[in-house]
């Protein structure tokens, strides 16, 4: 995952992630995916999408207060028009890379 300041929305954050899906597309993700969002109080919101049009999974995740701005955790939801009502949510752990 790649997150940089939003170019056109400074409270915003912007960029994109890259998955090892096995093929270039499994169940409506692409491998590689737009992200926006906002970072606010220690709170991590963003939207995913695989198309660029649409919303196709939320990341939302919490500071770790001892980990010196450094790591996020929470959870990654599918939100595809077409994914199952019950589809779980699932953790993450983001760490930011050194010298970054």
């Amino acid at each position: 995952m790649r997150l940089e300041r939003h170019a056109e929305f400074s409270e915003s954050v912007a960029g994109s992630v890259l998955r090892d899906l096995g093929t270039a597309r499994t169940g409506g993700h692409a491998a590689r995916a737009q992200l926006a969002g906002d970072l606010e109080n220690g709170f991590l919101t963003l939207d995913e999408s695989s198309n660029g049009i649409s919303i196709t999974g939320t990341w939302n995740g919490e500071l770790v207060k001892e980990s010196c701005g450094k790591k996020f955790t929470g959870l990654w939801k599918d939100t595809r028009d077409n994914a199952p009502p019950d589809t779980p949510e699932v953790p993450f752990t983001m760490e930011k890379v050194p010298g970054w």
